[in-house]
């Protein structure tokens, strides 16, 4: 593992505002969380030599009226002059929160144009991937879709081949519906099976339309699949997937939420799955996309398990050494689980390598 060539740097999206949201003390995503895992990387030593610090500029009501709906931006809007009302039933409003989701959004938007100008190679930000807030909707604790705007932006600067690589435990279920039908977009989604997961959605047979067939990939996973079953379905669906596609820029998401202590999740995935993926899209990046990658940080509930991830990407990303601790989930894989993941990983290459003309 080696820092990134040619001298350009890995740029880490921050600021202390991140802090200003206010979802209630009961909420899963608490104030605390970015500054704990801001320290956290920052002890570590993972914010030295090629790393910079950037400061996120809010996404423009330009952009917003792209991706959103007029009557969901008043809505949003309303709530956030008021304080009352709510986004979705899981997304408390508060004053200040259009304010807020123009920030943390704008975050991935500032990493993706500093990286697309060749000003870094790769960025992470502690927040983003909202893929859950849709056209003229949001929930899942989203407010605005930054995936879907990062995009976008992507698009009016020539790219054409950009992927998206969801790893996050649920399903992007907005990301999904914006570029269903797109081939200059392709998403592959990890998540953990939508019959007991939210959004319940991301099925496999659900693989794009026209144009876009076969480049929207949904593999799901039963509960309580640890990391032996999640490499195996890695290895036989994603190499194949980008070789094909040799993407142009990488937007990764990298599932801290599927890690064994995550309280809204069922998988039992470690950070050393989560670095297997990394380097994977790390080593993918330079090989396709001239080293163009983005991280965004996306869920991870439990606090601890946030901070690791989030140090185990860093790592991988700049070169520099960082070593959670030794991790022991509950279990391992057993024959069940297996029969379940080869059988939907078989579902998954029958529906969409053919699509694709992948033999």
């Amino acid at each position: 593992m080696s820092p990134s060539p040619n001298g350009r740097t890995v740029g880490f999206v921050w600021s202390p505002e991140f802090e200003r949201f206010d979802y209630g003390r009961r909420h899963p995503l608490r104030v605390g969380r970015f500054q704990m895992a801001f320290d956290l990387v920052n002890e570590a030593g993972l914010l030295e030599g090629s790393v910079r610090l950037i400061d996120p500029v809010p996404l423009s009501d330009e952009m917003l009226v792209r991706i959103h709906s007029e009557e969901y931006i008043k809505q949003v809007k309303q709530i956030s002059l008021t304080g009352q009302g709510e986004i979705d039933i899981d997304t408390p409003g508060f004053k200040g929160i259009y304010e807020y989701g123009q920030l943390s959004c704008g975050a991935t938007l500032t990493g993706v144009r500093e990286v697309a100008s060749g000003r870094l190679n790769h960025f992470l930000s502690p927040t983003g991937g909202f893929h859950h807030a849709k056209y003229d909707s949001g929930g899942g604790f989203c407010i605005f879709n930054d995936v879907a705007a990062a995009v976008l932006a992507l698009k009016d600067l020539g790219f054409e081949r950009i992927l998206v690589a969801d790893f996050d435990v649920h399903h992007g279920n907005g990301t999904q519906t914006y570029f269903y039908e797109d081939p200059d977009v392709m998403i592959i989604s990890f998540h953990e099976d939508p019959e007991w997961m939210y959004p319940h959605d991301g099925h496999i047979g659900d693989i794009g339309a026209g144009k876009g067939r076969g480049y929207n990939i949904n593999m799901h996973f039963p509960m309580d699949s640890c990391d032996s079953v999640y490499r195996y379905a890695f290895d036989q669906l994603v190499p194949s997937l980008v070789e094909f596609y040799q993407p142009e820029f990488i937007l990764f998401l990298p599932g801290f939420d599927a890690h064994y202590n995550d309280p809204l999740a069922h998988l039992k995935i470690t950070t050393n799955m989560i670095r297997y993926v990394a380097q994977y899209m790390h080593d993918a990046a330079h090989t396709w996309s001239e080293g163009r990658l983005g991280v965004l940080s996306a869920g991870g509930y439990d606090a601890t398990a946030f901070g690791w991830g989030l140090g185990t990407v860093l790592s991988v990303l700049t070169g520099l050494k960082y070593s959670p601790p030794k991790q022991t989930p509950p279990f391992d894989d057993d024959e069940e689980t297996w029969d379940i993941v080869r059988s939907n990983v078989q579902d998954v290459k029958d529906a969409v390598f053919p699509a694709l003309g992948i033999s």
